[in-house]
């Protein structure tokens, strides 16, 4: 989502749009996005040096359950303030990279589909949310 310098007026600039994740690079790879992201991006300039540009996300995104290992969708809005510096020479800003960086860092590491989820039997690999165990592992 580049935005070009000279488009910015005194007054800054607001953008929004809808974009599927590879319009900014984000791919299944990174993090899945079930839906398109819904992005509103207020861009000012700061002097003649710098330009700041204030984001907001929303979107669906898919991820697997660390216990149980099903699909989890989680919906997640998120702002984001950039700033970026610019010269006469500069002709665009690249605020989707940045927004893809962002959502990349801020994706969880451990998601659980509940709190109380029991995970897959270590012997016979069945789902303990959805049946219980008949394999003969000794719980402890």
């Amino acid at each position: 989502m580049k935005i070009l310098v000279k488009d910015i007026t005194s007054q800054g600039l607001d953008i929004q749009k809808s974009l599927a994740p590879a319009a900014i690079g984000l791919e299944d790879k990174d993090i899945k996005s079930v839906t398109p992201l819904e992005v509103a991006v207020r861009v000012e300039r700061v002097g003649n040096s710098a330009v700041l540009a204030k984001a907001r996300i929303s979107a669906k995104f898919s991820f697997t359950c660390s216990r149980c290992l099903e699909e989890v969708e989680r919906e997640t809005k998120q702002d984001f303030l950039f700033n970026f510096d610019v010269d006469k020479t500069t002709e665009f800003i690249d605020v989707g990279e940045e927004i893809r960086q962002e959502i990349i860092l801020s994706a969880p590491i451990v998601v659980l589909c509940r709190d109380d989820c029991q995970g897959i039997c270590a012997g016979c690999g069945v789902n303990l949310n959805l049946e219980k165990c008949k394999c003969t592992l000794k719980k402890e």
